[in-house]
């Protein structure tokens, strides 16, 4: 049998499958599932992470610059994405998924993991990013339910793509969002945050007085006018 008639018949017996899956919070489940039709199905909220000028990083320093940027930002994820009850998935090659799965309850967690990740790329780390002139990132974050399935690189290392609506999303308001809005949330994310993330404490005139610390914006979202949220708002690594 010829390697495309293998494919075919690999790829026929898929069609003929149904997609199995397991519903979970915890992505070490995938150790459980094949590399066929079957998955890991879980509620999430998601920061979708975008290097926003990928181009202009190339072209002004290079192939190495740029994958030696890639994986500094994959370390500062992966660092609070530990600390914050979150996984990460590698998206694309500007971006990442930061996982953090459950109900409404991860609302919170999410948006406080995106401001530390904000904090930690623009001032804790500043001076490590300051050596890629022109880096700029920015994040959009939505909440539902995703389905991941595996798949095995040329290495034969098992990677998890996740799919769904939140997803796509979060993909669409990072790309509404830019400097000095470096976060931007759905509107489902934002009314149901607590007042701690809503507002910060600023003192004006000599009187301290509680800001809203979103800016409203309308976009379109699959031809439907919706509202987002951004923030430029940060907090340090170490606020609990």
């Amino acid at each position: 049998m010829s390697w495309t008639e293998s494919l075919g018949e690999k790829l026929s017996t898929f069609a003929k499958e149904e997609f199995n899956y397991k519903e979970t919070k915890d992505v070490s489940d995938a150790s459980q599932i094949d590399l066929g039709v079957s998955g890991l199905y879980m509620e999430a909220s998601v920061i979708y992470l975008e290097i926003k000028n990928v181009p202009y990083i190339l072209k002004e320093h290079g192939r190495r610059k740029m994958a030696q940027a890639y994986t500094m930002v994959s370390e500062v994820l992966n660092a609070i994405a530990e600390h914050t009850g979150a996984f990460v998935n590698s998206y694309a090659p500007d971006a990442f998924l930061m996982v953090y799965p459950g109900k409404e309850e991860t609302f919170h967690e999410a948006v406080k993991g995106a401001l530390k990740v904000a904090h930690a790329l623009s001032e804790d780390f500043k001076s490590q990013f300051d050596a890629i002139s022109g880096f700029e990132f920015s994040m959009g974050i939505d909440h539902g339910h995703i389905m991941g399935t595996k798949t095995l690189s040329d290495n034969g290392t098992e990677h998890i793509a996740w799919f769904g609506s939140c997803v796509y999303k979060a993909m669409r308001i990072c790309k509404e969002s830019a400097r000095p809005f470096y976060i931007g949330v759905s509107g489902s994310i934002y009314h149901n945050l607590g007042e701690d993330l809503r507002t910060t404490t600023k003192r004006i005139l000599g009187i301290k007085k509680s800001v809203e610390i979103w800016t409203k914006v309308t976009y379109q979202y699959d031809n439907v006018k919706k509202h987002l949220y951004q923030t430029n708002h940060k907090i340090s690594l170490d606020e609990a």
